[in-house]
């Protein structure tokens, strides 16, 4: 719990606090982006063979794992930049706590 005494601890607690969780949302972000391009590498080879294979029996249904990946991976962006985005909320809901609970502190001391 932040500290209401000026001077004290619970701004840059809370700071550092909010810093971490924000830093934290970049590295879902970057994870995110990286799975997605490594992904999407995956689905072009999927669509090379596909290609490839032409008139065989496995050709069909390489098309249709690509096309399930490719589903799949933006479906995996969505979500990672929902988790972010909510990280990203939830670091200033914590500000927010902390603001409202040094305020009733505050109002409680007189």
């Amino acid at each position: 719990m932040a500290d209401t005494v000026p001077g004290g601890i619970g701004g840059p607690v809370v700071a550092f606090e909010q810093a971490a969780v924000l830093g934290a949302a970049d590295d879902v972000r970057a994870a995110g982006a990286r799975t997605v391009d490594d992904t999407r590498g995956l689905v072009a080879a999927l669509d090379a063979a596909s290609a490839a294979a032409t008139g065989l029996l496995c050709g069909p249904a390489l098309a249709e794992c690509a096309s399930l990946l490719a589903r799949r991976v933006r479906d995996v962006e969505r979500e990672t930049d929902g988790v972010a985005a909510g990280m990203e909320r939830a670091a200033g809901v914590l500000v927010d706590a902390d603001e409202e609970v040094a305020r009733r502190v505050a109002d409680a001391a007189g």
